[in-house]
């Protein structure tokens, strides 16, 4: 079952990254490496964090909670690198065409959201090596609600940018860009369930440990 639920998820992530990197492909100007990078550290890198998460969450074995814990710092860093180098892409190709920056509601969200998760993954770096040995086991629930949070804003900025820029528009027809933005959507919300069925099995598991001591 949780097999099956996994696949279904990675589908519905992978499905709407493959078509909007075909696009992206096909157009080969500088400016598509912006979508491009983005929807790899948006619909892979992040997703794929927080599923270790839970994944860690879920587990037993010490060393394959460490394991998952090095995995989530390295992938978060990946994609704060393609979420950097997309915005380096936009910001070049706009220089190119003499272009100006930051008038849209989707470049000040951008901006917003990757210095907030850039601090975020800063605290996250910090709370594992601020002491003389590694610590891959601490708990913040701060730090797990503002990545939370900072996720969420990151893909409605990417859900915004896919349905006004000029490139979503030319690329893309309106039926396709609803399609994608359903896609987009039901991954995450499906994502989001497995999450809230682990924690309640979890607080179901607290419960009676509590009980029998």
């Amino acid at each position: 079952m949780a097999d099956s639920q996994g696949a279904l998820i990675a589908v519905l992530f992978l499905l709407p990254c493959v078509v909007i990197l075909e696009r992206c492909v096909a157009d080969g100007s500088l400016f598509a490496l912006h979508p491009a990078l983005n929807v790899v550290a948006m619909l892979i890198c992040l997703p794929s964090a927080l599923q270790a998460m839970l994944q860690r969450r879920d587990g037993k074995n010490h060393a394959k909670r460490v394991w998952l814990a090095k995995l989530h710092i390295l992938l978060n860093v990946s994609a704060g690198v393609f979420v950097a180098a997309a915005g380096v892409a936009v910001f070049v190709a706009k220089s190119n065409m003499c272009g100006k920056h930051l008038t849209t509601p989707h470049s000040w969200a951008a901006l917003v959201t990757g210095m907030f998760f850039t601090l975020n993954v800063f605290q996250g770096v910090l709370l594992t090596f601020e002491g003389t040995k590694a610590n891959w086991q601490w708990k913040d629930e701060t730090h797990v609600l503002t990545g939370v949070l900072i996720y969420i804003g990151g893909v409605v900025t990417m859900l915004y940018g896919l349905q006004t820029s000029s490139w979503g528009v030319q690329n893309f027809t309106p039926e396709r860009q609803f399609q994608l933005t359903v896609l987009i959507i039901a991954a995450h919300v499906a994502l989001l369930g497995k999450s809230l069925v682990l924690q309640r099995r979890e607080g179901k598991a607290q419960v009676k440990v509590a009980k029998v001591a």
